[in-house]
């Protein structure tokens, strides 16, 4: 009879292990790229926004705007805001100069109620061309 109980318990371990498996999962670290241009528009709070070209990430496709709505007076500490269908997150941008920076996004709303996400900015050498890389997970 004891032997039926020891199976029984390696079987609810297992099951529980198997139960819990995606949870851990889902807050595993994923490689993120994203490419961006910017320019003006005297609409936005800074005077420009910038168009996601092309993101790994399936949720921030092409055509994206990502949307910069404050600084600090020094100008190296940027608040910015991406909205997607049924979702939006917003993050800090920390400038250490013109062309480099850490942005930390997360969590948002809707489908990016989970979504965090930390990326080190750069350009191309004629800025024409931002790139984001870095990584994002889902979880609390």
């Amino acid at each position: 009879m004891s032997s039926i109980k020891r199976l029984l318990a390696v079987l609810a371990a297992i099951v529980a292990l198997t139960a819990f498996a995606p949870v851990a999962s889902a807050g595993s670290n994923k490689d993120f790229h994203l490419d961006k241009t910017c320019g003006p528009d005297a609409s936005e709070p800074l005077g420009f926004v910038c168009t996601i070209q092309h993101a790994d990430f399936k949720w921030f496709p092409a055509g994206t705007q990502v949307h910069y709505t404050s600084a600090n007076a020094a100008g190296d500490v940027v608040q910015a805001t991406i909205a997607i269908d049924n979702g939006s997150t917003d993050g800090e941008c920390i400038w250490s100069s013109p062309v480099n920076a850490v942005c930390t996004f997360g969590p948002g709303t809707g489908r990016l109620s989970q979504f965090h996400l930390v990326v080190h900015v750069t350009a191309n050498a004629d800025v024409s061309l931002w790139f984001w890389d870095g990584t994002y997970w889902f979880g609390g």
